[in-house]
């Protein structure tokens, strides 16, 4: 009996480590399909157009402006647990 202790052990460990790397897997094509689509997204040209927007590019003709000064808004005050939220917290609002 004790001889069939190791090579069962030694089993279930590989069966360990092969659903592991079969997760990475799953995770690993998950990411591959993502940049799949945005390479595919890339190829059409109001997706090319926004990236190169953001870059700061502008087409031949436009005039590029440079706007500063302009601050992010401050952030929401965030609601206490006890306050309700959502419609009900404007509402509550509005009357109290």
């Amino acid at each position: 009996m004790f001889a069939y202790v190791g090579p069962v052990r030694d089993y279930l460990r590989q069966k360990d480590q092969l659903r592991a790397e079969q997760l990475e897997l799953i995770d690993a094509r998950t990411v591959r399909d993502g940049l799949a689509r945005q390479i595919k997204a890339l190829g059409r040209d109001d997706v090319l157009e926004a990236r190169a927007r953001e870059l700061g590019m502008v087409r031949p003709g436009e005039t590029p402006y440079a706007v500063r000064g302009i601050r992010k808004p401050d952030p929401l005050p965030k609601a206490s647990p006890d306050e309700p939220t959502g419609v009900w917290g404007f509402v509550s609002g509005l009357i109290g």
